[in-house]
This record gives structure tokens, sequence and C-alpha cells, in this order.
């Protein structure tokens, strides 16, 4: 990580006053203090998962609590063990965010407002919600003053630093310095900062998810599909670990890695040698990525690593950039797909269960790609908790389901029983392909339903 080439930005309270370290000892507060300069109706932007500022977190509740204020609170990822979101602070905190994962739970709250967007317009919605305050999480600062934003803050890009009126920085020692350069990477130097608040809560970790035999058949599909010196993309869950499993088995060489997310998987996958990064036009050498999430381990194996690199999601998932890479393979889930190719990846019939994500990015960037290809992943079936068995592969979506991935843009769909092609085809040959790969017991009532 070479910062001499790096300069700050933004103008903090203390900018241009003595050295970083003299500004350092002058801007540390505690938390309680920082919670202070947040007003009532402030629009407030926080990291998420394990960057989430607990600390701040707990301060401003008391804060709000004891005022009677309300805050807008703007993020992603947002861990249910937030103080700041607890049933009983429903009337202090509006929520926005434009990807759920554990904070799904919070909707019945009434105070849970979704955003429509791609990932890398995180800091693009997030500024168009105009925070006041943006508080971040790093590390202690290095010898230059330089604080890495490590494993979960890339959302809250510069634009967002730079646009916010008040900029709080928890400084929490646990966290990894992640490897990053350029104009979109994740560091923040103390002159840009006008609060400092310590901090030494431990890193909420993710534990790698099994793999199940049917990922281990879907697995197998697209392990056969990717060739030597491909550039891939993995997401988070069974289905993507087991596919790293299978390249791994498969002895597949040279691959390259410009990804989302970096988890145990991609750590695992490097460390044998299946990533090397070899033949990548982009960050040739390095993993490519823009959040971390995983366990101790993974943050062990990040920290100050030069083998990756990471920067801002704007840069990460947008599809000029990821096209750049020859042969990308790009890898995403979906909860269920109708007979012309729409993709519903986020929602269970009208209800929200994750979000847009980076996967129609990653499906563009993969092909536009020279020699790249998007898959789409999914079991060709599930039991429902009264033991009934229903089929992913649709006549129509689920009515209220959310078109993530529209028909015109899907090329590969793999289940375990196998991958087709869509690209091109017309409705009907889409149809016929589908069916294919549907769960047998539910081939025959789909082909009395297939489309014009």
């Amino acid at each position: 990580m070479t910062t001499y080439e790096i300069k700050p930005v933004r103008r903090g309270r203390l900018a241009g006053t003595g050295d970083w370290r003299q500004q350092y000892a002058a801007l540390r507060v505690s938390a309680e203090e920082a919670a202070a300069q947040i007003h009532n109706g402030d629009a407030v932007a926080m990291p998420g998962a394990a960057s989430w500022p607990y600390a701040a977190d707990a301060a401003l509740t008391r804060r709000l609590r004891q005022s009677g204020g309300k805050i807008e609170l703007d993020g992603l990822f947002t861990p249910t063990d937030t103080v700041l979101l607890q049933p009983e602070n429903r009337d202090l905190v509006e929520y926005y965010v434009n990807f759920l994962s554990g904070d799904r739970a919070l909707i019945p709250q009434g105070n849970v407002h979704f955003v429509p967007t791609h990932l890398s317009e995180d800091g693009a919605w997030i500024c168009a919600r105009h925070p006041r305050v943006t508080v971040i999480t790093c590390t202690p600062p290095d010898e230059n003053g330089w604080m890495s934003r490590s494993i979960s803050a890339s959302h809250l890009d510069r634009d967002v630093l730079e646009q916010s009126e008040l900029v709080i920085a928890e400084v929490n020692s646990n966290l990894p310095v992640l490897s990053t350069d350029g104009e979109y990477h994740h560091l923040v130097h103390v002159s840009e900062v006008d609060a400092i608040v310590e901090s030494d809560h431990a890193l909420a970790e993710n534990v790698p998810t099994p793999t199940t035999e049917l990922d281990r058949q879907i697995a197998g599909h697209i392990a056969e599909m990717v060739p030597d010196g491909a550039c891939i993309q993995l997401g988070l869950g069974g289905l993507p670990n087991a596919i790293g499993e299978c390249l791994a088995y498969a002895g597949k060489k040279d691959l390259g890695m410009h990804t989302e997310v970096v988890t145990n998987c991609v750590m695992e996958l490097m460390r044998r040698g299946v990533v090397n990064n070899s033949r990548k036009q982009v960050c040739p050498g390095r993993t490519v990525g823009t959040l971390c999430v995983g366990d101790r381990e993974l943050w062990e194996f990040c920290d100050g690593n030069d083998q990756l690199c990471f920067r801002e999601v704007k840069w990460v998932n947008n599809p000029r950039i990821i096209c750049q890479n020859d042969g990308v393979v790009s890898i995403n889930n979906a909860v269920e797909i109708d007979l012309t190719g729409q993709v519903n990846a986020e929602s269970i019939g009208d209800r929200m269960y994750s979000g847009t994500g980076g996967q129609l990015e990653w499906v563009t960037g993969a092909q536009w790609s020279r020699g790249g290809k998007s898959i789409i992943a999914l079991r060709s079936s599930y039991v429902d908790k009264q033991g009934v068995r229903h089929s992913k592969i649709r006549p129509q979506l689920t009515p209220g389901s959310i078109v993530t991935t529209p028909r015109t843009m899907v090329q590969y769909v793999a289940t375990e029983y196998g991958v087709v092609n869509l690209k091109y085809k017309s409705t009907r040959e889409r149809a016929r392909a589908l069916i294919s790969i549907a769960h047998p017991d539910f081939r025959k009532e789909l082909e009395k339903q297939m489309p014009l």
C-alpha cells in the first residue's frame, strides 16, 4: 500500500493545524461527546456488517432517548444487534437501506425503508439523502496518518465523506488494514475527519456457510464452464463455497479474481494457488474486492496482504471496469426464474429479502468482457415448512416478485440438472431449455404453460 501518492481531499476540523499526531490527539473525544454533535433531524450515514460503529451507536441512542430527538439512518448490512434499531427505539430512527441481510427482520417495525439501487450506486444514493453526518470505522493511523476504512465501509465513499458537514471516525484496532491504492482507495487521513472515538469492540464474524450435496452438484456443472485463466466473481453462501471447492478439485490454473466480496472461499483459492491473478488485465497479480465477509482467519489473511487490492464499490462493480478483464465469469444466485428468463434474486413474492445488489452489474460486465460469460445459479426446487416441494423455475414469477435481471440480459442458467444458454433464444426455446433443467416432478406441468 503506497500512501505517498495519495493526497487528503476533505478538510477536517483541524486540517492544517500541526502534524497529524497533534490533530489526532486534539480530535479524540468520548462517544458521548461525538454523539452530542449530532442534531435532532440529522441524516446520518453509517457503515454496516463488521464495520458497524458500536460505540457511536450506543452513545447516539442514549442521547436520542434523553432528548426525544429523531434521526434518519442511511446504510446497509446493518447488524441486528445495533441498539439504534431495536424495537423500543423505532420512534427515534427512520432507517433507509438498499440491501437487506439480518436487518430484514426489522421491517415489521415500520421504520425501515427500502431504496432500490445497484450496489455500485451505494455512495450516490446515500449522497442523495444529504447526510449531514457520516460515521465511519477505521484502523489506527499508519506512520503517515492514514487510516484504513477496512472491511465493510466502501459504500461510504469519498463523495459521501466530502459532502458531509461532520465526519466522525470510530477507530478500532481490531480492524484489519486492507491493501488499497488509486483514486478509489479505502483510506482516510486523520486531517479529513472532525472527531475521533476510540473503540475496541470485537468484530462480528460470519462463519462460512456449509455446502450441501445439491450445491456441489450445481457447482460441478459451473466449474466445467470455467477455463484456466478466467477471471471469476463469486458471491456469498453455500453454493459459491461449493464452486470454490470444485474449482480447486478440478485443478483449475491461473484464475483471476475481480469480485464484490472477499470471503473465506476466496482466501482458500488464493492459498491453494488456484487464484493467482497472473493473467488479469485490471490489477494483475492481485485479487480485487470491495468488502470482506468472513471470520477472524479471513481478517488475519487480509491484514496488510498486498496480493489483494480493495477499492470503493462504485469502481469495483462498474461494468466498464469489470469488462476490461478478459474471460470474466460471473456467478450469481437467484430466488426463482420464469420460463421467459426473468430472474428474481431479491424478494419472496412482494416481501423484500435482500436487494438488487450487484447482480446486473456483474451480468453486464461479464458479457461485455472478451470471452466472458455470466451464470445464474439456483436450485431447481425447494421444500416448504409443510414438506411440500415447489419449483423455482416457474411459468411466471410469484406475484409481487422483483425482476432483478431482465430476460434480455440472462445468459447461462444452472441448476443441479445441468446448464442452459438462453441468450438470443426465442421465448419457446428458452422455456424448453429451462424445463430441461427443472426438477423432474414439475416438467410436464411446466410444458403445459409454455409461453408463445
